[in-house]
């Protein structure tokens, strides 16, 4: 298993660390092995679980506030 992490902004341009839990399975077959990487897990800080909406979006289950991979720039 291997940990990630990245930064995700709220709407009101709180800060928040995300981590990125990474599991890996082990597939047997055809006389040979292969590594692959399985399902991802994101959580905050805290523990609280976080869901991935899209490739830039998320949202923290406990509250439903929706993150941003990126902080939106307003003009």
């Amino acid at each position: 298993m291997s940990f990630d992490t990245f930064c995700a902004y709220d709407d009101d341009g709180n800060r928040y660390t995300v981590y990125v839990r990474r599991t890996y399975i082990d597939a047997r077959g055809g006389g040979g092995s292969v590594r692959v990487e399985g399902l991802r897990s994101y959580h905050l800080g805290d523990g609280g679980a976080v869901d991935q909406l899209d490739e830039e979006r998320f949202s923290v289950v406990a509250t439903g506030r929706e993150l941003r991979r990126t902080r939106s720039v307003a003009a």
